[in-house]
């Protein structure tokens, strides 16, 4: 029996198109025009231009994938807080990817979704800020769904398909996306920030765990503590020295 929706707000007002060039674009542009309800989707059959961090392209075959954007309003949380929404709805992801896949399941700093060491999901976060708050957040996201093959170029995507060897219904996985993308804002909502920065930070990819990583051209050994509280990356390294690193300043030489 399919999982129906049961949120109270997320994914009640939906939209699905066949093909658009990004969910977020969209989204971004209805805002301009008309108002929208919280929990508010665009949903795509396929992306022409997806979107990731830094102007990263998103590939998906055509109704193989979720391809969607949420939107938000969380005016409740300061500007210089603001990368506790990519907690929260990284987490949102991550319990649902772990709701169907199991385990293995882990949060690549700073959102991609990882299954084992390879990347299963995408999410591009974009907010909106006038003056001292947040008047929206649309979250972006490509999640690998049903898609068998994968262009050699991508270093190392996987699928739910690829990780269970069986085909997923797109509605009903949707619908579960959005009950686990409310709990986690209502969670944001209710101030449980405490149980949101222990989460995220225990579900790190490589949390703990020696690994060689490269900034500025300079290899070096380190193993990532977690975050400080405007998303920085905390990298112990084999010198005793902890580390902050920001977006694109670091990366991984070896998984």
């Amino acid at each position: 029996m399919k999982k129906e929706l049961t949120t109270l707000f997320t994914g009640r007002h939906s939209t699905f198109l066949p093909e658009i060039d990004s969910t977020n674009s969209y989204l971004a542009s209805l805002l301009r025009n008309i108002s929208l309800p919280e929990g508010s989707v665009i949903r795509a059959g396929f992306q022409i231009k997806g979107r990731g961090q830094k102007g990263a392209v998103w590939e998906s075959e055509a109704g193989k994938n979720l391809l969607l954007s949420f939107l938000f309003y969380p005016s409740f949380i300061s500007p210089k807080d603001v990368f506790l929404l990519n907690k929260t709805f990284s987490l949102a992801i991550y319990d649902f990817v772990s709701l169907w896949l199991k385990k293995d399941v882990t949060i690549k700093w700073p959102n991609d979704i990882f299954w084992k060491n390879k990347k299963v999901c995408g999410i591009l976060i974009e907010n909106s800020i006038n003056s001292s708050t947040i008047s929206s957040c649309i979250i972006g996201m490509g999640i690998n769904i049903n898609q068998k093959l994968f262009s050699a170029e991508l270093i190392n995507p996987v699928s739910f398909w690829m990780a269970k060897q069986k085909e997923y219904d797109l509605d009903e996985l949707f619908n579960s996306l959005c009950s686990c993308m409310e709990v986690r804002y209502l969670q944001l909502k209710n101030d449980d920030i405490k149980s949101l920065d222990e989460d995220y930070r225990s579900v790190l990819f490589s949390l703990d765990q020696w690994k060689k990583f490269e900034s500025n051209g300079i290899r070096f050994n380190g193993r990532i503590q977690g975050v400080d509280e405007y998303g920085k990356l905390l990298i112990e390294t084999d010198k005793n020295e902890i580390k902050k690193f920001d977006l694109k300043e670091v990366k991984f030489v070896d998984y």
